[in-house]
């Protein structure tokens, strides 16, 4: 099986990337997130998975491991297909679907084109079961508190990524008493990320 590819971009399109890779140019779906990360970019590494169809052969690629995860076991829903798992994976991060899966919000799957009540249904069922498999991490819903702390350590005064920010802030909810003020997290997060 094909498991990952990488090379250069060669063209750009609204969810796909043409990569040359050995003299070849590959067709690669890809999620439209993907496609603006990859903006300025001359090269792509993805984590792809290959769809063998009778009338030809269909690529996909992820930027991450839990992208292409939640894709293959969405194919494993009965009548959802390619189409709708891409689109599902294209409009949810992994975080965000797993989460509507887990706490049974139609609602949020509703919003992607083409699933419909039953299909909704069908997949929390079908997926409910396998998440722990395909995400190996859910955040912690952020309270008000932690939403300030994160876009303060992430402005642009600050300069940390959103990543480094959550794990900081995962740091303080375990020191800090839950009524500590803003200021006083945003100080230990600090602490932590000025830290070894």
């Amino acid at each position: 099986m094909l498991e990952t590819i990488e090379g250069n971009i060669v063209e750009r399109g609204e969810d796909l990337l043409i990569l040359r890779v050995g003299g070849f140019g590959l067709r690669v779906w890809v999620p439209s997130r993907t496609v603006v990360e990859t903006t300025g970019r001359a090269s792509a590494s993805l984590f792809t998975h290959l769809i063998v169809r009778d009338d030809g052969y269909e690529l996909y690629g992820f930027a991450t491991r839990e992208e292409r995860e939640m894709f293959v076991g969405l194919l494993a829903v009965p009548q959802l297909g390619p189409k709708l798992a891409f689109r599902l994976v294209s409009a949810l991060p992994p975080e965000e679907l797993a989460t509507a899966v887990r706490t049974g919000n139609l609602a949020v799957l509703h919003q992607v084109k083409g699933i419909g009540a039953r299909t909704a249904q069908r997949i929390i069922v079908e997926l409910s079961g396998r998440l722990a498999k395909m995400v190996t991490h859910t955040p912690t819903p952020l309270g008000e508190k932690e939403q300030i702390v994160i876009r303060a350590l992430s402005s642009s005064a600050l300069g940390f990524s959103e990543q480094e920010a959550r794990k900081a802030l995962d740091a303080v909810r375990e020191a800090c008493p839950e009524d500590a003020p803003v200021e006083e997290m945003i100080r230990r997060a600090l602490e932590v990320l000025s830290g070894p």
